[in-house]
């Protein structure tokens, strides 16, 4: 008997203390200030309170909901999401349920849902884009923001935080690369965005009353980049009678050596076209002179490979409009024919290449701007003992050298 007794004391006990470990049910929401939504894909993690240990961790679901099974004890709960502030919440675990809502503060700065698409064809319908490599650069702090290879889906999010200057590169095999600027209160603008249309608050998040944060959606379209398709180059102008590149012009072909540098594999014909008062032979001669002045200053500017790039004119011989010999016409209706053109003509092996990393183009760009600086201002470049000079500053430099010395025998 005295056995019996000690047996089911025995299990009496253990049976008390298993219904006192048993795990209790947690469950709460997270969800954005101000009653502003619910938040899916919150990580959160369960930590005992004094050793801060995790025990558990949970993304929270489309709607925000989240459940866990904890036993008794002191916890926090620790909620991340890109974007918000970090949330830590003490709580105890007891012998019921817990409910647990976790209220989360967006962090300064806009949260960017971009859609890529194919420009509208003929039949004015769209094309989602896949397979992407996608960048994103921070130039006020020189880092690497996003880099996503072949992103499988057309859409991608991104954080713009205040005070920053981000670039965004888009390219994708056989469309033209795409550059967008982008300037979140900085250098006068609150939120400035350069190469993307149909920019819109978002279906559940619109803009904050002070513009300092929200959700925004904005539509990238691509454009082929196929055999003879034509560019129109805008503001391209040319003095009377003459065919030296202008300041105006020189910033207009500046675009152009962007643009070839982020295609590596396009071969283009640069052409010049005139309109139809004066000769013919005159006219064809002075766009033949005209489009070779820019494909020079592209070829010794940019550093572009001849073999990627021909001059052609045009002369008279293309006009766009009714403007023809012997037909009155307004000066706007001449100014369309006068216009200067890139046109596809082929592709190199680059087709098949890896691209330059976004990072190493805006390096670049930034070793230009420190030699034309230097160029202009006269400005010392200071080199440390032990150091070299910068290959493309010591390249640049030997090449205003020689032009120099060329003009000066002339």
């Amino acid at each position: 008997m005295k056995q019996l007794t000690a047996i089911f004391f025995f299990l009496l006990c253990a049976g008390l203390l298993h219904a006192q470990s048993e795990p209790v049910q947690v469950e709460g929401y997270a969800y954005e200030t101000d009653n502003r939504g619910y938040l899916p894909q919150v990580q959160i993690y369960f930590m005992r309170a004094e050793s801060r240990d995790t025990v558990f961790k949970v993304f929270t679901d489309s709607v925000g909901y989240f459940s866990v099974h904890l036993p008794k004890g002191e916890y926090i709960a620790r909620a991340e999401k890109w974007i918000f502030q970090t949330l830590e919440k003490p709580f105890s675990v007891g012998d019921e349920k817990v409910f647990l809502p976790l209220e989360m503060q967006r962090l300064p700065g806009y949260w960017f849902e971009m859609t890529l698409a194919s420009e509208y064809d003929s039949t004015h319908t769209a094309t989602a884009i896949t397979g992407a490599l996608i960048e994103v650069y921070n130039n006020t702090k020189q880092e690497e923001v996003l880099v996503l290879k072949d992103h499988p889906y057309p859409t991608f999010n991104m954080a713009l935080q205040p005070g920053n200057h981000y670039t965004i590169m888009i390219r994708k095999k056989g469309y033209f690369a795409k550059r967008i600027e982008a300037y979140v209160n900085i250098e006068g603008c609150i939120l400035c965005i350069d190469g993307v249309s149909d920019i819109e608050p978002g279906v559940s998040d619109n803009l904050t009353s002070g513009l300092k944060e929200g959700t925004l959606l904005g539509n990238i379209t691509l454009t082929p980049a196929t055999l003879d398709k034509t560019l129109r180059i805008e503001n391209i102008y040319y003095d009377y009678n003459k065919w030296d590149i202008r300041e105006d012009a020189a910033r207009e072909l500046d675009k152009v050596i962007a643009m070839l540098k982020e295609n590596p594999d396009l071969i283009v014909e640069l052409g010049s076209h005139t309109d139809s008062r004066g000769k013919d032979s005159y006219n064809l001669k002075l766009s033949q002179k005209r489009a070779q002045a820019a494909v020079d200053y592209i070829l010794e500017k940019g550093g572009i490979s001849a073999d990627r790039i021909v001059a052609k004119g045009y002369g008279e011989t293309h006009l766009v409009n009714r403007c023809k010999n012997g037909v009155h016409c307004s000066e706007a209706e001449h100014q369309e024919n006068r216009r200067t053109e890139l046109k596809i003509i082929g592709f190199t092996d680059a087709l098949g290449q890896e691209y330059k990393p976004l990072s190493e183009i805006l390096r670049e760009e930034r070793m230009e701007a420190e030699l034309q600086k230097i160029l202009e201002e006269g400005t010392e470049v200071q080199i440390k003992p032990g150091e070299e000079l910068p290959e493309e500053i010591r390249r640049d430099l030997e090449k205003a050298k020689k032009k120099e010395k060329k003009n000066e025998q002339q």
